[in-house]
């Protein structure tokens, strides 16, 4: 029901469901100044694990892209694989009892590395630590939202939240149903 609202009303249905679930009270998206500013509540110890954390992240990440080739196999013949990145990918971050900047880390810095451009995070209530890593990782824009809304409106986009081509990251049983819906879309 919640999946097919978002994707027939749009903001309408996703602003809904964000107050009632996620008591969202302002804005449904976090601007950079606001993460910076949120950054900076951070201990600095915490920023440089952070820090550290994705730098190691990334030096993974980069290993584990696939290589494109070209063969030739005959005169005038080849063949060739290209390795093309996804448009725009949707990280889910939960937003549970305790801030989780890892899941964000961890879905964001390889869609980077794998040289996806627009990179949209959605997390129910975003704590500091969350956004500082959002800062880090190099999220394009991240908004406040969670459960099946957030999971259908990057699905599907809406007036306010860009429709995304991958949508990765852990949830609940709610959110791995919403995505188990859209897979197929």
């Amino acid at each position: 029901t919640i999946v097919g609202n978002v994707r027939a009303n749009g903001d309408a249905a996703l602003l809904k469901y964000a107050r009632t679930f996620d008591r969202l009270d302002g804005a449904i998206e976090i601007g950079v100044d606001e993460m910076r500013a949120a950054s900076r509540q951070v201990p600095r110890d915490v920023r440089a694990a952070i820090k550290t954390a994705a730098r190691n992240i990334r030096t993974v990440a980069r290993q584990q892209v696939p290589r494109g080739w070209r063969v030739r196999v005959a005169p005038g013949v080849t063949v060739e694989q290209r390795i093309v990145p996804l448009d725009r990918v949707g990280c889910y971050v939960p937003g549970g009892r305790y801030p989780l900047p890892s899941s964000l880390l961890m879905t964001a810095i390889p869609a980077s590395a794998a040289g996806v451009k627009d990179i949209v995070a959605v997390c129910p209530r975003p704590e500091p630590v969350v956004m500082a890593a959002a800062l880090e990782a190099g999220v394009s824009r991240l908004f406040r939202l969670g459960g099946a809304h957030a999971v259908a409106a990057l699905a599907y986009g809406t007036e306010s939240v860009p429709r995304v081509d991958k949508i990765v990251g852990p949830g609940n049983r709610y959110v791995a149903a919403a995505k188990a819906l859209v897979a197929s879309d």
